[in-house]
């Protein structure tokens, strides 16, 4: 196929110069009814895109990106990878069936289990005691928990993790077909792998019979851009498009779907060149901050780390606690006194998501503002937070989470022993510490508790300060 065409930018581009005028949706009428305001910050340009026509062109766009990744299709979603994951798992799973499922997996996988009332069997990630982080659990913690529920009718992992470790995505799929059993994998961080031979191997080219990646986080394409490639015979893509029908808009952004169809003719024609750079530059910021005495910095050398079976470079992962600092001080620091936002800060780390965007001067600004961190570190301005080993959070599922999200529920003060009716994730990664179903243990609370006080960013819970929790009543 010729990676060089773009259908959904010709047609976006033939509709304006045809003169065409437009009686239907959108009401701004290509921009012309745009305040001058509103064009300042946005431009004319982004409304004059705005041709819902053009989705004609979709189909086109769809075919080609799966011709460049090696997927039997792609399906382009509108609304992030959040609307990817709901269809995907309303496709592959039901009422009371059984799903083994990541426990350190987004939010919206959570969600979408709760929709499609199924039984989750949830999978722990391995626990790395020296980083204090999870990874991807081994492709034999999957075949042990197969044998265990040999009920389970799919199987639903996260790879990579915020902190760039990746699963054995080829290993998985294998014992998962050799019961004919589908694979699904929230590859939201992995938009950019099917690019280039040093980044982590694709999952829809390693076995995934469907992979949800977002374009708007390492890639190329406007927020809210995602996609779900379909690989093997295990997934009907006309069933995977009618459970999207049921979920997601029916306006979708032709801006976004244009964003799409760019940034894939990039990649297939500059991706090899694009990304060198990229990890040519993440390899230059490592090793220029792994000469700070204070820093400790995630390089190859993970992958001797159990569960970690593929890395991505262009995540830059530092551990800040030797300053005496949380990653959620240093995350603000970095704003505050340098305006870089940095992806992610927990108890002891920053995350800095790199991307084939990234030039010299944005390279060597981020380095410099860290060496300067630890030159002249602020004073600590918060009480540290201690991460409790992953077996103290490792809470009894005792209710269904759709049973507990939608029964009878009531806040209260002390949680503990109780039952929980609401997710609560701190964001990002936005993996629940709890979730509907769940009992409270003190572990938890306690956590919750003193993250929200260290800096911790929790926009989910019922009660936005933690004073009180949603249980189920009489749970």
């Amino acid at each position: 196929m010729d990676q060089d065409s773009t259908p959904v930018l010709d047609a976006i581009e033939e509709i304006r110069q045809a003169g065409t005028y437009s009686f239907s949706l959108p009401g701004h009428r290509f921009g012309r009814g745009v305040d001058d305001r509103t064009a300042e910050v946005l431009s004319y340009g982004a409304f004059a895109a705005d041709v819902m026509l053009a989705k004609s062109a979709v189909s086109d766009a769809e075919a080609l990106y799966a011709d460049a990744v090696g997927a039997n299709q792609v399906i382009f979603t509108t609304c992030g990878s959040s609307i990817s994951i709901h269809t995907a798992v309303l496709t592959l799973t039901g009422p009371g069936r059984k799903v083994l499922v990541d426990r350190n997996v987004h939010k919206s996988v959570v969600g979408s289990v709760i929709l499609a009332g199924a039984e989750p069997v949830w999978l722990r990630p391995r626990w790395d005691y020296a980083r204090e982080i999870a990874h991807p659990a081994t492709a034999g913690d999957v075949a042990e928990a197969l044998r265990r529920h040999a009920d389970i009718t799919a199987v639903v992992m996260i790879t990579p993790t915020e902190y760039g470790t990746g699963a054995d995505v080829g290993g998985v799929a294998d014992l998962c077909h050799e019961r004919g059993i589908p694979l699904l994998v929230d590859e939201a961080w992995g938009g950019h792998f099917g690019f280039h031979p040093d980044l982590p191997t694709a999952a829809v080219q390693a076995g995934a019979d469907i992979a949800v990646q977002s374009l708007h986080k390492a890639a190329g394409g406007l927020c809210q851009a995602s996609m779900m490639l379909v690989g093997g015979d295990l997934v009907d893509p006309v069933g995977l498009r009618l459970r999207l029908d049921l979920v997601t808009t029916t306006s979708p952004s032709p801006l976004m779907y244009g964003s799409i169809d760019g940034w894939r003719r990039h990649l297939a024609l500059n991706g090899k060149a694009l990304i060198d750079g990229a990890l040519e530059r993440a390899d230059r910021i490592r090793r220029r901050l792994q000469q700070e005495e204070r820093f400790t910095v995630i390089d190859e050398s993970i992958h001797e780390t159990e569960g970690v079976t593929e890395w991505d470079p262009l995540k830059l992962c530092v551990d800040v606690s030797k300053l005496g600092l949380t990653g959620y001080q240093v995350k603000e620091w970095l704003q505050s006194e340098r305006r870089i936002a940095a992806q992610l800060g927990d108890a002891r780390q920053v995350v800095c998501s790199l991307s084939y965007a990234d030039d010299d001067a944005a390279i060597d600004r981020l380095a410099e503002a860290f060496q300067a961190l630890a030159a002249d570190p602020p004073a600590p301005d918060r009480p540290e937070l201690a991460v409790p080993p992953l077996a103290e959070l490792d809470l009894e599922q005792v209710m269904p989470p759709r049973d507990a999200f939608f029964g009878e529920t009531e806040q209260v003060a002390d949680p503990v022993g109780r039952v929980a009716a609401e997710m609560i994730s701190p964001y990002p990664p936005g993996v629940p510490a709890i979730l509907p179903g769940e009992r409270f243990n003190q572990a938890v609370v306690a956590y919750l508790r003193a993250g929200k006080a260290a800096g911790m960013t929790i926009p989910d819970s019922s009660d936005p300060d933690l004073n009180t929790f949603r249980v189920v009543r009489n749970g």
